[in-house]
Formats: structure tokens, C-alpha cells, sequence
């Protein structure tokens, strides 16, 4: 939990930067509800993954797919329903919740690998 605090914290301090900067242009202006979801679904997957490994981690692995399917239908739904309320320059938007949720699923896979190692 810890180690996903500082991730989403540093993530979230670059986010803040680049905003201060010239960079801004390639920014969406709903960047924080694409952080704020981002943060929520992490921290939703890792309680769900948690669950998964208590008893000697006997259901660890179908919790993990559980989570990563989860994860995937949230995010349709999430692009979905901003897609259908019109929201201002729509391909600016997807590249900056995909280029976040590659960030943050990259973060996930390096731990659920570790993880792995040990079944």
C-alpha cells in the first residue's frame, strides 16, 4: 500500500508540473477526474487483490484476473460515458487516460509479477 501511495503521489507531481509548464497544451483540462478514477481503480484492484491472497493465497490467481477484467471494464465505461457527453477534444482526452493507465497498469504488473513468483 505504501509503495502505491508514493507511486500515485510522484505520478501525481509530474501531473502537477507538467501542467505549470509550456506542456499544458497536451494536457486535457479533466486530467484530475482521469487521476482521481485512476487512484480509485488501483486502490479498488488491490483490496480485491488482497482478498485473493489470504489462506495461503489458495484464489490469488483468478482474484488477479478478476481485478485486470475489473479494471478494463471500468475504463470503457469511464471513456464511454465522457465520450457521451460531448466532452471537448475527445482524442486528447483518450491519449492522456491511456498514457495514464499504461503508467499505472505498468506499475501493477511489476508488483503482480513479483507476486506471482512465489505461487
Amino acid at each position: 500500500m505504501l509503495k502505491m501511495a508514493l507511486f500515485y503521489g510522484i505520478l501525481g507531481g509530474i501531473l502537477y508540473a507538467l501542467t505549470q509548464t509550456s506542456f499544458q497544451t497536451y494536457l486535457h483540462p479533466e486530467l484530475k477526474f482521469i487521476f482521481v478514477f485512476l487512484l480509485f481503480q488501483t486502490y479498488l484492484t488491490f483490496n480485491l487483490a488482497n482478498l485473493g491472497s489470504k489462506n495461503n493465497g489458495e484464489k490469488y490467481i483468478p482474484f488477479q484476473m478478476l481485478t485486470l477484467s475489473i479494471r478494463f471494464i471500468l475504463s470503457v465505461v469511464f471513456i464511454g460515458y465522457f465520450a457521451y457527453i460531448h466532452t471537448q477534444n475527445m482524442v486528447l482526452f483518450a491519449s492522456n487516460f491511456f498514457v495514464l493507465y499504461l503508467c499505472c497498469t505498468n506499475f501493477e504488473i511489476f508488483g503482480l509479477l513479483r507476486n506471482l513468483r512465489r505461487f
